[in-house]
């Protein structure tokens, strides 16, 4: 099982359950130190000996391409991929590929990476890929024409980037379907976490210091909804479907043309095309 993310905060708490599970894990983390503390911890705590760390930027194909050479090298299947990795940022940036940071990392990272993994999930009885969103993606727009937009920030480049994770879990789902191939793909918003994800933002996190946290709910049951669709037996057969923490709703419709145009530009965009 693969988690991205999972150093600290939701993903931390979702690769701590799963472990006492004495489950295969591995942790994708950008920075391997906090990997490495990340996964001292677990072992200690549930005695779990099958913890890898591998080092994961979702800002650099090159990192998500070498990440998925370093899988192979270690693993034959993939039963479980959780991409849970994500940021949030007020200030103007760019991936290592030229990308609207944002949308990089919280998009077309995943994207790719899903994509990469997809022979070792179709190797697993019941393949299962989990994409962490949020409920501000109702609120997210980008332009098809224009997928590559530098000038969104904050707000803006973050619900953009969860719409389109939320499109790619249609999209996706809908292509395995057609194939007939036993992967589901489903997504999820855990919540209003607190997670610490806010804490790096010099911005955004006094706001919500002062106003949000205690409407927040704590990482264990941000935690739940992922776990759900990632392991319960109860979701086995779900695909294609959208989790308001233990809600299924319907994901905003996206026509099939504007969904495969936008799969056919960011494949361009990532290098599968």
């Amino acid at each position: 099982m693969v988690i991205t993310g999972a150093n600290r905060g939701i993903g931390f708490e979702v690769a701590r359950t799963l472990a006492k599970e004495d489950i295969s894990l591995v942790l994708a983390c950008r920075n391997l130190v906090e990997g490495e503390k990340a996964k001292e911890k677990i072992e200690k705590e549930s005695g779990n000996s099958q913890i890898k760390v591998i080092k994961l930027d979702l800002s650099s194909f090159s990192s998500i391409r070498d990440f998925c050479k370093k899988f192979d090298q270690s693993y034959q299947r993939l039963d479980v991929l959780i991409n849970n990795a994500g940021i949030f940022t007020m200030d103007k940036g760019l991936t290592q590929d030229g990308l609207e940071l944002t949308m990089g990392v919280n998009y077309f990272g995943p994207f790719l990476l899903t994509n990469l993994l997809l022979p070792f999930l179709e190797k697993s009885e019941e393949g299962r890929i989990v994409n962490v969103i949020s409920g501000a993606y109702k609120r997210g727009k980008f332009n098809l024409e224009n997928i590559r937009e530098r000038n969104k920030t904050g707000f803006r480049a973050y619900s953009a980037s969860k719409f389109a994770l939320a499109v790619f879990t249609l999209t996706l789902s809908r292509k395995l379907k057609s194939k007939g191939m036993r992967v589901c793909v489903n997504a999820v918003s855990p919540g209003h976490v607190n997670s610490g994800m806010w804490d790096f933002n010099k911005w955004y996190a006094p706001i919500i210091r002062f106003f949000g946290k205690r409407s927040m709910i704590d990482v264990e049951q941000g935690a739940e909804p992922i776990l759900f669709l990632a392991i319960s037996e109860k979701a086995k057969e779900i695909n294609g479907k959208y989790f308001n923490r233990e809600k299924e709703e319907e994901i905003m419709f996206v026509s099939t043309e504007d969904q495969e145009i936008l799969w056919g530009k960011s494949s361009k965009i990532v290098g599968l095309d």
